[in-house]
Order: C-alpha cells, then sequence, then structure tokens
C-alpha cells in the first residue's frame, strides 16, 4: 500500500468522524445546550477516541462550528424559499423574508441562537460572516436595491436589525410581554416604515 492510499485512508476516516460527530454534536446542542458540549462525552457517543476526534476537528469549537454551518444551511433553503414564493414586488418578497427569519427563529430557536447569538472563544469565523452577509445582499436584492451601493447596504442592514431586534424580544423567554404572534404582524409595518425612508441615489 501507497503512502498516499495511506492518507486516503486516513482522510476518509476523518470525514467518518466529522460526519458522525457533527450529527451527534448537533443533537446534543439542539436538546441541552451549547454548554452539554464536550470533547470526552462527544467521542464516548461515537465510539472514537478523544485524539481521534480532535484529529478530526482540532478543537471543539470546530465542532460547535460544524453545527453552526447546518444551521445556516437550514436558514439559507427556507429564506430562499420565501422569495420564490413570494409575490414579486419588493415590499411582498422583503415581507416575507422576514416572516419566514421569524418563523424560523421561533420554530428553531437554540439554531437561530447559535447563528447570531453563540459567542465563540475562537476569531471570528470567515464562514458565518460570509453566510451572514449573503443573508444581507440576499435581502437588498429582494428589496430592489444595489448591493454594491454601500448607501444600499447600510439601509437595509438597519432594516433588518429592526426585524432581528423584533425576532429577539419575541425569542426571549424571559421578556414576557411581547408575544411572538404579535409580534410577528409588525413585520410588515417595519419594511413599510423602512421603504418610507429609502435612499432615492
Amino acid at each position: 500500500m501507497t503512502k498516499q492510499e495511506r492518507l486516503s485512508k486516513r482522510d476518509l476516516n476523518l470525514a467518518d468522524i466529522r460526519e458522525r460527530a457533527t450529527l451527534v454534536a448537533e443533537r446534543i446542542v439542539l436538546e441541552e445546550g451549547v454548554d452539554a458540549l464536550n470533547a470526552r462525552r462527544l467521542a464516548r457517543d461515537i465510539k472514537v477516541s478523544v485524539g481521534s476526534l480532535y484529529n478530526a476537528f482540532g478543537d471543539l469549537d470546530a465542532v460547535v462550528r460544524a453545527v453552526i454551518s447546518r444551521s445556516a444551511v437550514m436558514l439559507s433553503d427556507t429564506l430562499h424559499a420565501a422569495v420564490e414564493t413570494a409575490a414579486q414586488d419588493k415590499r411582498s418578497r422583503v415581507v416575507a423574508l422576514g416572516e419566514a427569519y421569524f418563523d424560523f427563529a421561533t420554530a428553531e430557536p437554540q439554531r437561530w441562537w447559535l447563528l447570531f447569538e453563540y459567542k465563540s472563544n475562537a476569531p471570528p469565523d470567515a464562514k458565518v460572516q460570509d453566510f451572514q452577509i449573503g443573508l444581507l445582499e440576499m435581502l437588498i436584492r429582494a428589496g430592489d436595491g444595489d448591493p454594491k451601493s454601500e448607501q444600499h447596504r447600510q439601509f437595509f442592514l438597519l432594516l433588518w436589525a429592526s426585524v432581528h431586534g423584533l425576532v429577539s424580544l419575541a425569542c426571549r423567554p424571559t421578556i414576557v410581554a411581547v408575544n411572538p404572534e404579535v409580534a410577528r404582524t409588525y413585520i410588515g409595518d417595519l419594511v413599510d416604515s423602512g421603504f418610507n425612508a429609502f435612499p432615492i441615489s
């Protein structure tokens, strides 16, 4: 057996560990929270050594990032579907995005928290930043804006921030005054208020 073949077998084994570990870690994080995840438990659950787990990922933060990546794909698919099925005027598309984002957050609060609230000790993840930039550009295009215009980027970023704030209040159980069903009805109002201030140039 050649060295290349041995490396290939090793790479396949590490890929298998990453795939199985990500699925198990996702279950733990979604059911029990990110603090319940640790390397020893995860390695035991997928029947590998802690050393093999670290060989596959590098550290536990990388495992969490893999779980976050799966959540990002789910949210992206949800938002793309919302835009594609909305009436094709800019208000309808943007409201559909806001409502889909809201519904994802309330249906999958742990995934939403991981995507937008989780603070890692590791340096900022470039993939997560690219994902968030991609969401912003999707919103800009849905609202007939120009992603290359810094003025439009700032406008839609503020619009997203207003909807994100509404979602944050509705998803936090400690703030009992904000009813999620009522909060969702305000998304259209936020979009209308935003478009009233849409920059002309």
